[in-house]
């Protein structure tokens, strides 16, 4: 399992914790984050050390740093623009079996998660509570239910979107959840 995470979550105690779980990480690092460089590895990505706040408290974590910036092209414009620096974070040392490139392009899929995560509190909740389960197997259940009929919901606008001959991004989730909604509730009980 690869856990993906934000600027915001990298510290020594958070990745060794996960780690403990057999996962591994690969995590932003924020433009505060000191990292220093213990070894620059073939092809440009470099070791560093997670310190923990006391030395009393364990070892350093040995963590692979990648940074890299986003170039884009915008149409017509024919200029190349880049983005800020990213560098992420990762105990996944091996450059063979990781390649840096691979492990940034994988990083942006948290964002996919997240905008599910949205649609369940912002679109599928409508305002209430979205977890209404007081325990860590209700929790887990109705996540599941949330997962699949987002999962349904974009795979049917998605097959709209197909037939069109539009791009599945210029579907709104929203609207696409009001019409499976209303389709429901029209559709004859059996």
């Amino acid at each position: 399992m690869l856990v993906l995470a934000d600027r915001n979550f990298l510290s020594w105690s958070l990745a060794r914790d996960v780690l403990a779980t057999g996962a591994h990480i690969l995590w932003r690092a924020s433009a505060s984050f000191t990292l220093r460089p213990l070894r620059v590895l073939p092809g440009g990505t470099w070791l560093a050390e997670l310190k923990p706040p006391r030395k009393s408290d364990g070892p350093p974590v040995t963590v692979r740093v990648i940074e890299y910036t986003v170039h884009t092209t915008a149409e017509g414009d024919g200029g190349e623009s880049s983005s800020e620096v990213f560098c992420l974070v990762t105990d996944l040392l091996d450059i063979e079996e990781y390649p840096a490139l691979d492990l940034a392009c994988c990083y942006p899929e948290r964002w996919g998660c997240e905008t599910v995560i949205g649609h369940h509190k912002t679109d599928m909740g409508q305002g209430q509570p979205v977890l209404r389960s007081k325990d860590p197997e209700g929790v887990a259940q109705e996540m599941r239910a949330l997962f699949a009929v987002c999962q349904a919901i974009c795979r049917i606008a998605g097959a709209g979107a197909d037939a069109m001959g539009i791009p599945p991004d210029r579907i709104s989730f929203p609207h696409a959840l009001q019409a499976a909604a209303g389709t429901a509730a029209a559709s004859p009980s059996p």
